[in-house]
C-alpha cells in the first residue's frame, strides 16, 4: 500500500519539480497528482495547460493512469473506489488494464530470488567466495569481498531485476545500504549520483 510520502517522493522524481507536495491530494483509494507546470503553481495563471488531467495513483497497487481534461474524462475525477475509476475510465474510452506507468515499478508475479542472482553472478564470473549478499527487503545488496573484488555494492531490486553499480565510494554505500523501499533508494541514487535516471538502470536480471 503506498503512502503519501511515496508518490510526493515519486513527482519529486519524475517531474524535478518544486511542487512535489502541492500537487498530492489524498483521494482515499487512490491520489490525485497535479500536472499543471511550477509557474502556474508559483502564481502565473496565464501558465496553465490545457487538454492534461491529473494524474491518479492507486494505493494498492502503485498503477499510475495519466488522465486528460476533455468533457468524457470528467467523470473519472469523481471516482470514490478502484471499482469505480474502472467503470469510468472504461466509460471514457480507456483501459483500466493497462496502466501508463507504475509508482516503484510493476508488479511482477516472481521476483529475484537470491538463488536466481547466485546463477546471475556466476554468469559473469563471480564465485561464491567473491561476495556476500545483504538482504534489504526490496533489493539484495551484493558485497565485494575486498581482498577479491575492487568493485562497489550491486544492488538488485528484487520485484523488477533491475540492477544498479555504486561504485567504490564507501559513503555511497553507507547511505545506499540504509535504505527500506525502493523510493528511498531512488531519492539516495539521486544524491549520490544526480545525474542518473532511476528509470534507466545500469543492467536488468530477466
Amino acid at each position: 500500500m503506498l503512502s503519501r510520502e511515496d508518490v510526493v517522493a515519486w513527482v519529486a522524481i519524475r517531474q524535478a519539480t518544486k511542487h512535489a507536495e502541492k500537487r498530492v491530494t489524498d483521494g482515499g483509494f487512490a491520489f490525485w497528482v497535479d500536472t499543471q507546470p511550477d509557474d502556474y503553481h508559483d502564481g502565473y495563471e496565464h501558465a496553465m495547460t490545457y487538454g492534461n488531467g491529473p494524474s491518479v495513483v492507486v494505493k494498492r497497487t502503485g498503477a499510475v493512469w495519466n488522465l486528460a481534461s476533455n468533457p468524457g474524462s470528467l467523470p473519472i475525477y469523481g471516482a470514490k473506489s478502484e471499482q469505480e475509476l474502472h467503470a469510468t475510465m472504461k466509460e471514457a474510452g480507456m483501459d483500466p488494464g493497462t496502466p501508463h506507468e507504475w509508482v516503484g515499478g510493476q508488479p511482477q508475479p516472481e521476483g529475484v530470488t537470491q538463488q536466481g542472482l547466485a546463477r546471475w553472478l556466476q554468469w559473469f564470473g563471480w564465485q561464491p567466495n567473491h561476495y556476500g549478499v545483504t538482504d534489504l527487503g526490496y533489493a539484495f545488496a551484493v558485497l565485494p569481498t575486498p581482498a577479491v573484488v575492487h568493485n562497489g555494492p550491486v544492488i538488485v531490486v528484487k520485484h523488477s531485476g533491475d540492477v544498479w553499480y555504486l561504485g567504490s565510494a564507501p559513503q555511497n554505500a553507507a547511505l545506499v545500504l540504509g535504505t527500506r523501499t525502493e523510493t528511498e533508494f531512488h531519492q539516495t541514487l539521486g544524491v549520490i549520483a544526480p545525474g542518473v535516471n532511476p528509470r534507466q538502470p545500469h543492467d536488468r536480471i530477466s
